[in-house]
């Protein structure tokens, strides 16, 4: 006989759900990509501008909504930016090392 197994948390079973949607959308869109522009060359350029517009419309939604001061320098920006951005768009907060 097996050994029982002690079910998932909702929380740990929403998370796998989005790794896996954020995986089939990726993918889905890397394969039109491709089928439309046929160079991986162009692909590459296509998905570096897609993420830079994606974080540039992320750091315009975070500046709007937190309220926060002029940073002294970047150490204290990305202190910021993984204690309050990441907290608002992903819901966890980060650790800045290094």
């Amino acid at each position: 006989m097996p050994p029982l197994t002690t079910p998932k948390s909702g929380d740990a079973l929403f998370a796998s759900v989005e790794r896996i949607l954020f995986t089939l959308t990726y993918g889905t869109i890397v394969r039109q990509l491709l089928t439309d522009l046929e160079e991986v060359e162009e692909v590459n350029k296509q998905l570096d501008q897609m993420g830079y517009n994606i974080g540039t419309r992320l750091v315009d939604e975070f500046l709007a909504k937190s309220n926060v001061s002029n940073c002294a320098d970047f150490k204290e920006t990305a202190d910021t930016i993984a204690k309050l951005g990441f907290k608002m768009f992903l819901g966890v907060t980060a650790t800045v090392t290094n």
